[in-house]
């Protein structure tokens, strides 16, 4: 089965993507509304993929965008995130 990693924003780190994210105005406000889709999001690629959880720390995610002056935007998460969860992947099979 194919790996499909997702992003999570504990309350903390939601409150924090809302103050540093450049898209700010495409997120929802409340992170209960965020975990409601982040759940549904899961539900959805579970039937089909092997999801793993990439739990975020974003002023680490915001220093990285700023190293490869990147915006910090859902494409950008996005890439961001697969990358983390590769090199988690990556780190468990050569263990």
């Amino acid at each position: 089965m194919t790996n499909v990693f997702l992003g999570y924003y504990s309350p903390a780190e939601y409150e924090n993507l809302l103050s540093v994210a450049d898209d700010r105005k495409n997120l929802d406000d409340k992170w209960e509304d965020w975990l409601f889709e982040y759940l549904r999001t899961k539900a959805f690629l579970s039937e089909k993929y092997e999801v793993e959880e990439i739990h975020l720390n974003v002023i680490k995610m915001d220093q990285y965008f700023r190293m490869k002056n990147l915006k910090n935007i859902s494409e950008n998460r996005f890439e961001y995130i697969t990358e983390m969860g590769m090199k988690l992947h990556n780190q468990r099979n050569r263990n």
